[in-house]
């Protein structure tokens, strides 16, 4: 696979899981507005297959981004690439891995669905303005290349 492919290939699986991600957001703030008597378990499926969507895609992009640098022959000497790679294998690919969990394994095991779901939204709310953030650091990054 050449480069340009690669780097289309990263960029693509960026919009998707920024989409999906974005999509998760404006998902869970509509389920914040349905009243409470409505069944957790439909509205959340949706969710749970947009988190896999989700972590598909990020996996695709980390793949791609691990590829374009394998093909570049990264010597880690790219400051701003170590910032982002740092930021991406350190902070959100672990904040994936627990959303991941959360949704596919926590939630459908546990005795008390109704006390999984608000361990889990709490989980979205603290983690979603400082993830916003390092999206942007990210994005800075890959754009001004400091």
């Amino acid at each position: 696979m050449d480069y340009n492919i690669a780097k289309f290939s990263h960029i693509l699986a960026l919009f998707m899981w920024i989409g999906s991600t974005s999509s998760i957001g404006l998902y869970f703030l509509y389920t914040l507005i349905k009243p409470s008597s409505y069944p957790q378990d439909e509205i959340r499926s949706f969710y749970r297959w947009m988190v896999n969507l989700e972590v598909l895609s990020l996996i695709v992009a980390i793949s791609m981004g691990l590829w374009m640098l394998h093909l570049m022959k990264f010597r880690f000497d790219i400051n701003w690439l170590n910032i982002k790679l740092l930021l991406v294998l350190f902070i959100i690919l672990p904040l994936e891995a627990l959303n991941f969990w959360f949704v596919n394994f926590y939630i459908p095991k546990a005795q008390e669905k109704e006390r999984a779901y608000r361990m889990y939204d709490l989980f979205v709310l603290l983690i979603s303005l400082p993830l916003i953030f390092v999206i942007i650091a990210i994005v800075y990054l890959a754009v001004f290349k400091p």
